[in-house]
């Protein structure tokens, strides 16, 4: 009765070490295949552009200015934040 039970621990031991190398060759192999991402968007590298006030003009314009700058900030992060999530989205949502 004990050679029985110990018997089938060690098949019991042999499967469960069997299915952590499968496991590990799997995670080595997806490690070793690599990843290739897409170029990320040339415009989401751009620096901001700078607002300077120009000589004579008045403070308002120069924040219309700047909040039009701002707007255009906003809209350039959010396509580049669309991007990173469909490259995200395409290896399964990792990334988040």
């Amino acid at each position: 009765m004990t050679a029985l039970a110990l018997t089938a621990l060690t098949f019991a031991g042999c499967t469960t070490t069997e299915g952590r190398l499968i496991a590990a060759s799997t995670a080595s192999g997806t490690v070793a295949a690599g990843v290739t991402l897409p170029d990320f968007p040339a415009e989401c590298r751009e620096k901001m552009p700078r607002v300077v006030p120009k000589d004579g003009e008045k403070w308002r314009w120069v924040q219309k200015r700047w909040e039009i700058v701002a707007d255009g900030e906003d809209a350039r992060m959010a396509r580049c934040a669309a991007f990173y999530d469909h490259v995200d989205a395409g290896f399964g949502g990792a990334g988040k």
